[in-house]
């Protein structure tokens, strides 16, 4: 049995434990390149105030139903401590955002993202054109309930 006076330290030290070794994915001058790093999960805390940022498209792109197409849009920052959610609403009558991409890759949210690509995928067959309204960006400050482990590039 656990005696919960010292819970927090056995999860934090449970938590330690739990770091393991996985490789990082991106795209470095168009080839896939993998990094393999250290890394453990880690807690945080949603604040209840929140920034909506417009999904805007910065291309003219044809879409089938069905199909999972990569949209360049107009810039996004976000900023570091940020959580970033496509809403769940649809905003565009042919595509729903899926996901978005930074155009750096992957980056840690403790630095600054900066968004320029949708993954849309097609409700039905037509055009997206530049400066349609694809989808809103949910925008939530976090903050960690104790300090993350910086993951570390492993050998």
């Amino acid at each position: 049995m656990i005696n919960f006076k010292y819970f927090h330290i056995y999860h934090i030290l449970l938590e330690t434990f739990m770091s393991e070794i996985v490789n990082v994915v991106s795209r470095d001058n168009g080839k896939v390149s993998r990094k393999k790093v250290k890394a453990s999960p880690y807690e945080f805390t949603i604040a209840t105030r929140a920034k909506w940022e417009m999904v805007i498209a910065d291309e003219d792109v044809t879409i089938g139903a069905g199909k999972l197409e990569r949209v360049r849009v107009k810039e996004i920052k976000v900023q570091k401590d940020m959580l970033a959610m496509p809403c769940a609403f649809s905003h565009h009558p042919l595509v729903s955002v899926i996901k978005v991409g930074a155009k750096n890759g992957p980056a840690p949210v403790e630095t600054d993202r900066f968004i320029n690509v949708a993954y849309v995928l097609g409700q039905e067959s037509g055009e997206i054109k530049k400066g349609d309204l694809l989808s809103v960006l949910n925008l939530y400050p976090i903050m960690f309930t104790r300090e993350a482990t910086k993951p570390v590039l492993a050998r």
